[in-house]
């Protein structure tokens, strides 16, 4: 499956934006009072990185996305183009296909808020049951990545395109796999799509340039609990072709891969490529920060063939429902924690207790 078609994407990207890809959705603009912003300086732009939002009407979830929507227009200089980095929707692995597709319409309408050009990368709750827990059958015409992209006409899972002067891919990593209990997945890009991708690249010479995927490629679970028995890559969280992908970053000095999934901020550096990991919008699945980060984004600032950015929080109170005695659970540990930890800066702060030597 290769992106080989160049269009302008509906007359709303900036002037030198090409993309590989026939339809990407389009935010347009809201109707709301003139807003005076600075302008960037010549040769720089800014845009942001949106992941794991796993829109929803639960737990308030779809007014919470409203609530991150409207932190990013408030933004100044103004983002010319937002990465939704995967997860867009709350479930379509364990859910059924009617809530799937109210969250997927929920996801839409809110993103057309954001009055810029914004770009979907796939998540793995972005595809319609492929997973035991299925709640449709193994023969829905939809199953698998059918259904939210048609709902968004986005025609190809992976593409890349040009803006600003700069090169930008998107990347699929929820890769088909067959097994016992029928169609699922696994973390990985997969031969064809690596072999696209290195081409792409070579193809955008010495443009800088950014690559997104959801499932990240570096995850450091397992040392930040200091878990000597976790596998470094373990189930789900990590690709499990990454070295086969950062070969291909480092051989064509690739700027950063920004990555999702994880829903908390990580940044890591590795022979020359950047691994940015931003905190979910959704934070807890819309039920806290107890995961690691509080609901939020990054901004990312490019400045000739410089990127830098910033993460940022937004302010959001979780809702939860009358079921999510777990979440109530993970919220209680957090808060004893920070406590405790409130606790014991205190105490070191005045020396108490200080050990004898």
């Amino acid at each position: 499956m290769k992106c080989t078609r160049r269009q302008l994407i509906e007359g709303t990207l900036a002037a030198g934006a090409t993309l590989l890809l026939p339809r990407v959705a389009v935010a347009a603009p809201r109707a709301s009072r003139p807003v005076e912003e600075p302008a960037a300086p010549p040769g720089e732009f800014t845009f942001v990185h949106l992941t794991d939002m796993h829109v929803t009407p639960r737990r308030w979830g779809d007014k919470g996305y409203r609530a991150c929507i409207e932190q990013v227009r408030g933004l100044r200089p103004r983002p010319a183009l937002a990465l939704m980095g995967g997860d867009l929707a709350f479930d379509g692995l364990y859910t059924s296909r009617a809530r799937f597709e109210e969250q997927i319409r929920l996801y839409k309408e809110i993103s057309a808020g954001l009055g810029m050009p914004y770009y979907h990368c796939m998540g793995n709750h972005d595809v319609l049951g492929w997973s035991s827990r299925r709640k449709v059958p193994k023969t829905d015409p939809d199953l698998g990545k059918k259904l939210i992209m048609d709902r968004l006409e986005w025609e190809q899972s992976y593409y890349s395109f040009d803006f600003g002067g700069w090169h930008f891919a998107i990347l699929d990593s929820i890769f088909p796999k067959q097994f016992s209990h029928g169609p699922g997945y696994e973390p990985r890009i997969g031969p064809e799509q690596l072999d696209w991708l290195r081409y792409d690249l070579g193809a955008a010479g010495d443009r800088p340039k950014v690559v997104v995927t959801h499932i990240a490629a570096f995850c450091n679970i397992g040392q930040t609990h200091g878990d000597p028995n976790y596998k470094a890559m373990d189930g789900h969280m990590v690709l499990w072709d990454t070295k086969e992908l950062r070969t291909i970053l480092e051989r064509h000095k690739v700027k950063a891969l920004l990555q999702g999934h994880s829903h908390r901020i990580e940044e890591f550096f590795f022979n020359g490529v950047w691994y940015v990991t931003s905190a979910a919008v959704s934070g807890a699945w819309w039920a806290g920060s107890w995961v690691g980060s509080a609901p939020g984004f990054t901004v990312f600032r490019c400045s000739g063939e410089n990127l830098t950015w910033k993460h940022h929080v937004f302010p959001w109170k979780p809702h939860l429902d009358p079921q999510d005695t777990l979440e109530r659970k993970k919220i209680a540990e957090q808060a004893a924690f920070e406590r405790e930890q409130h606790r014991l800066l205190e105490l070191e702060r005045a020396g108490s207790g200080r050990p004898h030597r």
